[in-house]
């Protein structure tokens, strides 16, 4: 019998060695996604407060050993691809769907982003994965439109890409409170049409409630005006709840919602022409 150690609510990623490198089952991904960790001093420019990172702090991330990140990637793809690494540690009939930009903080804040992309094709082509498989970012878009990342993006525009960009609210107070940022409307519009113009984009947005509430009807207003300016533009919406408890200090009570309160907010967000997918 297969041993079921990787589940969508387990993303231990010290289940197996690596620093770089990381398997999970991912419920949006749909099967198995190999995560590509750069943060791995647990820093991020923001501090979302649902977030599962345990000791996150602010900042950057460290400096990244490409050899040693090179080696991992190879090692993983190696277990994936030609050992049987699917059928021993996931559930039967499970795909290798992505490889994906994710980790312990906002990818795109390395330095060495651009570096990683680099060993990312060519690993890639090594394996002869650019037909199977999809490079995706996960990002809340803040360096979007920074020129480095823009450069380093379009050296796989010839891949199955996708970028899955963090909007969990749009207005100011709404952000500060879930994302612990101050971020304006106009930062928010020139990073998402960054990231339009860089590939398929995909809003990916956290709802819960915050101290027993539910998202209010005005903020939910807001979220569905701003994305009508790109109702023709953005490829869908992936909505979910709290999968994990958050590993951040807060005061505020955070709730999972339920697939019904879930499809409720979805109903309305379908007014939008975006596909809307819910991930319960």
């Amino acid at each position: 019998m297969p041993i079921d150690i990787l589940t969508i609510t387990n993303h231990d990623r010290n289940i197996f060695q690596g620093k770089y490198i990381y398997p999970v089952v991912s419920r949006r991904a749909g099967g198995l996604s190999l995560g590509i960790n750069l943060n791995t001093n647990n820093a991020c420019n923001w501090q979302c407060i649902y977030c599962e990172v345990p000791n996150l702090v602010r900042g950057k991330p460290e400096t990244i050993n490409l050899k040693e990140l090179e080696s991992e990637l190879d090692y993983w793809l190696d277990q994936i691809i030609n050992k049987s690494f699917l059928s021993q540690y996931t559930k039967s009939k499970t795909e290798f769907k992505d490889i994906a930009f994710s980790g312990n903080g906002e990818p795109t804040a390395s330095k060495q982003f651009k570096d990683v992309i680099c060993i990312l094709i060519k690993k890639i082509n090594e394996y002869k994965l650019d037909k199977k498989i999809i490079i995706r970012l996960i990002t809340n878009g803040s360096y979007m439109a920074n020129p480095v990342i823009q450069e380093s993006l379009s050296l796989i525009r010839n891949f199955n890409r996708e970028i899955w960009f963090k909007i969990d609210g749009v207005k100011e107070h709404d952000i500060q409170t879930v994302n612990q940022v101050n971020l304006s409307l106009v930062t928010i519009k020139k990073n998402l049409e960054a990231a339009l113009n860089n590939g398929p984009t995909v809003i990916q947005t956290c709802f819960f409630k915050l101290n027993e509430q539910l998202p209010s009807l005005e903020s939910l207003g807001a979220y569905i005006n701003f994305l009508k300016l790109y109702e023709n533009k953005v490829k869908g919406i992936h909505l979910y709840s709290l999968a994990r408890l958050s590993e951040q200090p807060s005061q505020n009570k955070l709730t999972r919602l339920t697939k019904f309160e879930l499809e409720v907010i979805a109903s309305k967000i379908k007014i939008l022409n975006i596909p809307v997918q819910i991930f319960s």
